[in-house]
C-alpha cells in the first residue's frame, strides 16, 4: 500500500476568531543530494561508539517496523523535514544470469529522485510490499562519523538486506548501500537525509531447499538462552550416522534434560528414540562424533562435555563418554573402563588413525574454563584447558599419548579437522583455535609439529571450526576455516590511530572467514589466502562450516552457520 500524507480537518463552528488548524508547510526538497563530513569531527573515542551504537540500535528497531511492513510506524524513524533519494522507479543498468536459475538485476541509482519521508517509504513499498513474505530485515550499520559540536549529527553508511519471497513465492534479495545524515531529536536518533549509493535484486522462480523439521520429525524447541532449562550456552553440536545398520543416517544431538536421538525411517522422516536405545543420559554435551571404535561393524558413539564449578568449587560436569553398540543399535556408555573418561573441556572432537594401526584413535579440541579465568590475551590467549590425543589400543582400551606425541596445546581450541594435506601417508591434524592463531599439526610418523606459521595457515582470529575440501577441483585438500567477525570491531579499529602492526593484527581478529587454496612449490604442499572478494568468506558471527555439493554440479559449496544470542529486542544480538 502506497502511502500518503492525510490532514483531517474538523469544522468546529465559532466565532471568525476562534483558531483553525493550518496546514504544515510542505518540505522545501533539495534538487540534488550529497551527505556533508562532519564540519569538525568528533574525536573521542568513547562518546563516538556511544552514538554509533545508540543508531545502530534505533536501526534495529526501525528494521523490524520494515519487516513487519509497518511503513506507517516506520516512518517515525525519519525526521518531519526528511529527504532522501527514493528507492523505485529505477532503470536496471545490468542484469545477470548466476548459477541455479537465479537472476540479478543492478540498479542504475545515478539519477534518482528525491522525495519527502511519506515519499520514502512509499517507494520502499513498491519494492517489498507486493512481497509474499518478508523474512529478514537489517539496515546494518558499517561506519559513522559525528560534528563534534551541537546540534548533533553524523554522517553514517549502512548496508541494507531485505530477505524474502516474491510474488510468485520464490526467493528473493533486495540489498542496498547508503550513506545518511543522522540527528539525535528528542533523545531519538532519526534519519534526516538518505543517499542510495548502489541496488540490487536477486530471485529466483522457487526455493532450493524447503524447511521440513516438524514433518520429518526433528524438530525441537528448547527454552530461550537465560530462561530455566537453558542454564548453559555450551550445547553444541550434533553427530551423524547409520546406528541400526540400514543404511539410513541418523542423528544425535546433546540436549538437556535429557539427549535427542532421531532415527530414520525406511520410508523417510524419523522417530525420537533416546531413551529406548539408552543414549538420553547423561544429558548435555558438546562435540559428539559416531565411529566405529571396535572394529566390530558397527558405529559406536563418543561425546565431549565442558564441567563447570559446583558451588563448592570443585570442578564438576559429564567426563568424556564412549557409548559403545551392542550390534543391535543399543548403547551402554563404557568410557570409564576404557579410559575415556578425561574431565576436560571439550567442544569437539576428530577421529582418525594416526598411528596407521587400523584403529581409530580421538583427539579432543579442548577450550577454556571461562568460570574459573578468562582468556589470558584476545590475540594469543595460552591459558586454556591442555587439548588431549586419546589412542586406539586395539579396540580394548584408549590411553592418553598426547605429551608422548607432542601435543597438548593449552590455546582455546574449538574445532579440529583431521586431512593428509601433504600427501606423505598419514593423517595430519588443523586445529582452530579462538582468541589467536591455529595449528596445523604435521603428522611425522607419530609425532606432531606445527608448521601452520611456516605455511601461513595460521590464520589470527576467533577460529570456530575447520573443514577440508578439493574446493577448485584440482585434486588437492584445500583449507576452509570459520572465525568470527564483527562490524563493530571493523568500525572501531578503522578509527585508531598508532602501531600499525598491531592494529592490523586486530583487524584480522574482526574479518571473518578464511579460504586458503592449496598448491606445491619444489614438490612441497604449500598454501595462499584467497582474496576475500572472490567470495565464500562473509558469513558474519560464523560457527560451524560444512563443504558439500549442494546443487549437484561437481562443485563444493560452503554451508555456514552464524548468529549469537538474541534476547526480546531486535538489537539484543
Amino acid at each position: 500500500m502506497l502511502l500518503g500524507t492525510a490532514l483531517a480537518l474538523a469544522a468546529c463552528g465559532g466565532g471568525a476568531d476562534e483558531a483553525q488548524p493550518s496546514t504544515p508547510a510542505p518540505v522545501q526538497l533539495p534538487t540534488a543530494l550529497t551527505i556533508p563530513d562532519p564540519m569538525v569531527r568528533a574525536t573521542d573515542m568513547e562518546r563516538v561508539e556511544t552514538w554509533t551504537e545508540a543508531i545502530a540500535n534505533t536501526l534495529f528497531d526501525y528494521s523490524d517496523k520494515l519487516r513487519q511492513r509497518d511503513f506507517t510506524a516506520a516512518q517515525e524513524w525519519l525526521t518531519p523535514d526528511f529527504a532522501g533519494q527514493a528507492w523505485d522507479g529505477l532503470p536496471v543498468s545490468e542484469t545477470k544470469s548466476l548459477p541455479l536459475a537465479t537472476n540479478k538485476q543492478i540498479f542504475d541509482v545515478s539519477n534518482k529522485r528525491i522525495v519527502d519521508r511519506a515519499g520514502f517509504m512509499a517507494s520502499l513499498a513498491a519494492h517489498i510490499a507486493p512481497w509474499r513474505r518478508v523474512e529478514f530485515v537489517l539496515w546494518k550499520l558499517k561506519g559513522a562519523e559525528f560534528e563534534a559540536q551541537a546540534p548533533l549529527s553524523g554522517k553514517i553508511r549502512f548496508k541494507i538486506t531485505f530477505l524474502g519471497s516474491g510474488p510468485d513465492g520464490g526467493p528473493r534479495a533486495l540489498i542496498a548501500w547508503a550513506n545518511a545524515r543522522a540527528e539525535l531529536v528528542d533523545s531519538q536518533w532519526k534519519l534526516a537525509l538518505f543517499e542510495l549509493t548502489s541496488l540490487d535484486l536477486t530471485q529466483r522462480s522457487d526455493y532450493l531447499f524447503t524447511n521440513v523439521s516438524v514433518s520429518a520429525g526433528v524438530a525441537h524447541s528448547a527454552p530461550r538462552f537465560g530462561e530455566p532449562g537453558a542454564s548453559t550456552w555450551a550445547w553444541n553440536g550434533a553427530a551423524c550416522g547409520d546406528l541400526d545398520g540400514d543404511g539410513d543416517f541418523d542423528l544425535f544431538v546433546p540436549n538437556a534434560p535429557r539427549n535427542l536421538v532421531y532415527v530414520a525411517r525406511a520410508e523417510g522422516g524419523f522417530d525420537e528414540r533416546a531413551l529406548e536405545l539408552g543414549l538420553a543420559q547423561p544429558a548435555g554435551g558438546t562435540g559428539a562424533v559416531f565411529f566405529d571404535f571396535d572394529n566390530d561393524g558397527d558405529q559406536d558413539l563418543a561425546v565431549a562435555d565442558v564441567g563447570w564449578r559446583e558451588p563448592s568449587g570443585a570442578i564438576g560436569g559429564n567426563r568424556l563418554r564412549l557409548y559403545v553398540n551392542d550390534g543391535k543399535a543399543h548403547f551402554r556408555e563404557r568410557g570409564s573402563e576404557l579410559g575415556f573418561d578425561a574431565l576436560c573441556h571439550g567442544y569437539s572432537m576428530t577421529t582418525f588413525d594416526y598411528d596407521g594401526d587400523g584403529w581409530l584413535d580421538v583427539y579432543v579440541a579442548n577450550y577454556g574454563r571461562i568460570d574459573v579465568a578468562p582468556n589470558d590475551s584476545w590475540t594469543d590467549a595460552r591459558n586454556g584447558t591442555p587439548d588431549v590425543l586419546l589412542r586406539n589400543v586395539g579396540g580394548q582400551r584408549f590411553e592418553d599419548v598426547t605429551a608422548k606425541c607432542g601435543l597438548g596445546d593449552v590455546r582455546w581450541s574449538y574445532a579440529c579437522a583431521a586431512a593428509d594435506y601433504d600427501l606423505d601417508g598419514d593423517q595430519d591434524l588443523y586445529v582452530a583455535n579462538d582468541y589467536g592463531t591455529n595449528s596445523l599439526w604435521r603428522n611425522d610418523g607419530g609425532t606432531f609439529t606445527d608448521v601452520a606459521a611456516a605455511l601461513g595457515v595460521d590464520d589470527l582470529g576467533n577460529g570456530m571450526s575447520a573443514t577440508w575440501g578439493d574446493l577448485d577441483n584440482d585434486g588437492v585438500l584445500d583449507l576452509y576455516v570459520a572465525n568470527m567477525s564483527s562490524t563493530a570491531g571493523n568500525r572501531i579499529l578503522g578509527r585508531l590511530a598508532g602501531d600499525e602492526q598491531h592494529r592490523s593484527a586486530l583487524l584480522k581478529m574482526a574479518a571473518g572467514n578464511t579460504l586458503f587454496r592449496a598448491g606445491a612449490s619444489d614438490g612441497k604442499r604449500t598454501f595462499e589466502r584467497v582474496a576475500s572478494k572472490l567470495g565464500g568468506v562473509d558469513a558474519n558471527w560464523a560457527w560451524s562450516a560444512a563443504l558439500c555439493d549442494l546443487d549437484l554440479d561437481g562443485r563444493l559449496d560452503v554451508f555456514c552457520t552464524n548468529g549469537f544470542i538474541t534476547g526480546d529486542s531486535p538489537a539484543d544480538t
